[in-house]
């Protein structure tokens, strides 16, 4: 059962298990983007970060914000933007999650009668969302929307696209499967041109959990701060689900692309070239140094490349730090 007015999702909730990071943040504000990056960058992970000579994957992700300066960047962080780059580079507006409607002020959005369940969620603002199952306090609900079209994303950690989106409120269906229930995520991290990992999120709006998946669907040893759940099958359209990750991402050094499967149908939820900023745990932290090997700067891959295998990715053994 999902409520009515559900709180803003985020998949790996900083400010709750970093209080410090939030204040800096606010203490931080009149710094540049690359010394307020250094300082929260040692107070996440207790160590400085190298934007030179990056050695994991989070300093990586840090680095391709401060140092690229993209315009794709920013039609990756719209939401409504990416959904013509799907079309284009997958040859077909199918795989789009279906687009209910696009408000620029809350007041215009037809909460008597949209067709419910329907989700709701800013063109311009990662982690968030509205979940609404039927009708409900109309006030509260465009007060939140409003509080969304208020925001500057990029201030919070100095991810510059976000600033350039044009700021609107988008609904969606609720998607589900033929059981009723809400597809997981499964977010396929593609870094120097190929798929290395799935995430594959479970209860998203009751308790989050989280596993990590080779790209052949082998369970990895390796966890993020999110407890694991059992393991499920591989998707019937696992090859697909690589080859779409591969083709979207060429353009890009990396690119974490999210999809939903429904049966046979496979959906592309969003695109995201910086997920959580950089300021995600690895356990083994390892894990994070073998990602950043697979790196390339400055990839120039044609659109259109063909997509013929799915490399391993390499072995992992268990470490010390791994959290049960």
């Amino acid at each position: 059962m999902v409520s009515d007015l559900h709180p803003p999702i985020d998949a790996d909730p900083v400010p709750r298990r970093q209080w410090h990071v939030s204040l800096l943040r606010i203490l931080g504000k009149p710094l540049p983007d690359r010394l307020y990056m250094s300082l929260a960058h040692w107070v996440y992970f207790r160590r400085w970060p190298d934007f030179e000579h990056p050695r994991t994957l989070q300093e990586h992700i840090q680095a391709y914000v401060l140092r690229t300066r993209d315009p794709a960047l920013v039609m990756l962080a719209d939401k409504i933007a990416v959904r013509d780059y799907i079309t284009r580079t997958l040859g077909s507006a199918r795989y789009n999650v279906p687009l209910l409607g696009t408000w620029s002020h809350e007041a215009e959005v037809p909460l008597a009668t949209l067709p419910y369940p329907v989700v709701l969620k800013p063109s311009h603002l990662s982690g968030r969302v509205l979940l609404l199952s039927r009708r409900g306090d109309e006030r509260r609900q465009r007060a939140r929307m409003r509080s969304w079209l208020n925001k500057d994303h990029s201030r919070i950690n100095r991810e510059w696209f976000y600033a350039q989106v044009p700021r609107r409120v988008i609904a969606e269906p609720l998607l589900r499967d033929a059981h009723g229930d809400v597809p997981p995520d499964i977010k396929a991290y593609v870094i120097g041109g190929r798929v290395r990992y799935f995430q594959v999120d479970g209860g998203r709006f009751t308790r989050p959990t989280r596993n990590l998946y080779g790209p052949d669907w082998s369970l990895l040893p390796a966890r993020t701060s999110l407890p694991r759940h059992p393991t499920e099958p591989a998707p019937a359209m696992l090859t697909t689900l690589v080859e779409f990750a591969e083709r979207l991402a060429a353009p890009f050094e990396f690119l974490r692309v999210d999809f939903y499967v429904i049966g046979e149908q496979v959906l592309v939820g969003e695109l995201t070239s910086s997920p959580g900023a950089g300021f995600g745990r690895y356990y083994p932290a390892s894990f994070g140094e073998t990602l950043a090997s697979h790196w390339a700067l400055d990839r120039r891959v044609a659109r259109s490349a063909p997509v013929t295998t799915t490399p391993a990715l390499p072995a992992l053994t268990a470490h010390k730090d791994m959290l049960p």
